[in-house]
């Protein structure tokens, strides 16, 4: 049997998003990773926002 295996350049940037994120998250007391998920959270929020305004 042959596997094929693809991929993807998102797949490797959302991997290495969550190991920095998690690394981020152990290291850091629990004010700030809250603080630091709210403003991801919001930056999400006003990109997606964005990108439908535009069409």
């Amino acid at each position: 049997m042959n596997f094929v295996v693809t991929i993807d350049w998102k797949f490797v940037v959302a991997l290495g998003a969550a190991t920095v994120g998690t690394i981020f998250a152990v290291k850091m007391d629990a004010s700030a990773a809250e603080r630091v998920s709210t403003h991801v959270a919001d930056a999400c929020k006003e990109y997606a926002f964005a990108v439908n305004s535009e069409r």
